[in-house]
């Protein structure tokens, strides 16, 4: 088996100290995949620091030997590294970017700026409750980013197939791009969401502004993730409700419990083309 390299970074919030041993475990367990990790000194701090937070991502993306750059963070702050990233050494980098949640910012940036694809995923999933499914899924599809959708066994609640490239991820993260020039053009495209917090009002007021963006006019599909605080709750209207009634009847929608922020959640190229059926 051909050694890889995997860089892990934290473009998000800062990880608390606590998770030292956390990220010791992740480094073995890819240690044990034959994918030696090289591990950002800025994962534990750097708050305040965007530039330099950048200037560590831009230099894995730089580093000819890094296969694989795995985002550990998470939180609010991953938008504020965008304007120092280099585009022209991302787009001409061999490395792929994965993250979810507040990465959604970086993965959506990469996309709108290089045409580049980027990964749905967080990695630590290969530490919790669902670690042996997650390593079989990460050997299977991760290693060799080969990407199939039919793992995510996704239901259609409204038509029946739907084609295009994937954009979006977090709900709420998602939206900060708005208005920027980091926000794709996601003509033809299929809107992926999903959420760690909010209720139904939080749900409505965000599909509302995805509606008053006028992606509803581009886009040929929506992909429901898990919503997690919404579901644990059993509030009503669902996620589902909401958007089958606020988007328009000719979009298809399906949704899958295998994306989101529970530890069984799968990876998901955004980006790329992509049939759902």
């Amino acid at each position: 088996m051909t050694k890889k390299t995997a860089a892990l970074v934290g473009c998000s919030d800062p990880l608390p100290e606590h998770e030292i041993e956390d990220v010791k475990r992740l480094v073995g367990v890819l240690a044990k995949e034959n994918i030696e990790a090289k591990v950002s000194p800025l994962l534990f701090s750097g708050s305040r620091v965007p530039a330099e937070k950048a200037a560590v991502l831009n230099g894995f993306f730089g580093d000819p030997s890094v296969d694989y750059i795995f985002d550990v963070s998470g939180g609010d702050l991953a938008n504020t590294v965008l304007p120092f990233l280099d585009w022209d050494l991302i787009r001409a980098s061999r490395a792929m970017f994965f993250g979810f949640s507040d990465l959604t910012t970086v993965i959506n940036a990469i996309i709108a700026k290089t045409g580049r694809p980027a990964v749905n995923y967080q990695i630590r999933n290969l530490l919790y409750d669902d670690a042996e499914n997650q390593i079989k899924h990460f050997r299977e599809q991760i290693i060799p980013c080969s990407f199939d959708v039919k793992c995510l066994s996704p239901v259609f609640l409204r038509g029946g197939r739907m084609e295009g490239k994937v954009f979006g991820g977090n709900i709420r993260c998602f939206l900060k791009l708005a208005g920027t020039e980091f926000w794709p053009d996601m003509t033809g495209g299929v809107l992926l969401l999903e959420s760690l917090g909010g209720g139904v009002y939080q749900m409505v007021t965000a599909i509302e502004q995805y509606s008053q963006l006028g992606v509803f006019d581009k886009i040929n599909g929506i992909l429901l993730g898990t919503f997690t605080a919404m579901e644990e709750k059993k509030l009503s209207p669902a996620i589902e409700d909401i958007v089958l009634r606020m988007a328009p009847e000719h979009i298809p929608v399906a949704k899958t419990r295998l994306l989101g922020h529970y530890p069984d959640s799968r990876a998901l190229l955004l980006g790329s083309q992509t049939v759902f059926e």
